[in-house]
């Protein structure tokens, strides 16, 4: 029998209200048909690092130790870029170019958070941040004006299912020191 879990976690970039109002006033110029799809919730709008996916307690308070012994430094982020991936019917928003900095904090996280029961994505990181989901076809262009994001931290996060989707709760911060 397999052990139940306790949680569903996950490491992300998680935007001030600043920056969320900007990605929402964008999404609002979407010229689409808004009931063909479910948007995401202001409040849930991220940009995952890791997806750790449902683990115990024990395991998470491993996580939040692992990710709490590196450094990274702060970075500015550019949502420049939107796409679409077709198979799971997902709008996204992005940056064309991703800074290093974004880079190396994914890969440091990772190689830490591996010490626990974590096992990186071996596909190579794609930087995006899901604002639609189920799509029932393919958006035309997206104008999206640039929004700029100073990042100075990291967070771990719970995914808490709730009637009619989800709620995203920041459990611990890691801030971005220079």
């Amino acid at each position: 029998m397999r052990e139940k879990k306790d949680v569903r976690i996950f490491f992300a970039l998680w935007p001030d209200d600043g920056v969320r109002n900007k990605i929402a006033a964008n999404l609002d110029r979407i010229d689409i048909n808004r009931n063909k799809c479910r948007w995401v919730t202001n409040s849930n709008l991220h940009l995952t690092l890791h997806f750790v996916g449902n683990t115990s307690i024990a395991e998470m308070k491993c996580l939040d130790r692992q990710a709490r012994e590196f450094d990274a430094e702060p970075f500015e982020l550019n949502l420049d870029y939107s796409g679409y991936f077709k198979k799971p019917k997902v709008l996204w928003i992005g940056c064309q170019a991703a800074p290093e900095a974004l880079n190396t904090l994914y890969g440091k996280l990772g190689e830490q958070i591996s010490q626990c029961a974590y096992t990186p994505e071996t596909r190579p990181y794609s930087p995006h941040m899901t604002v639609a989901r189920k799509f029932s076809e393919v958006p035309g262009t997206i104008p999206f004006e640039p929004v700029l994001w100073q990042v100075n931290r990291f967070v771990l996060v719970e995914s808490i299912s709730v009637p009619g989707g989800v709620r995203y709760e920041v459990v611990e911060s890691y801030p971005l020191v220079s």
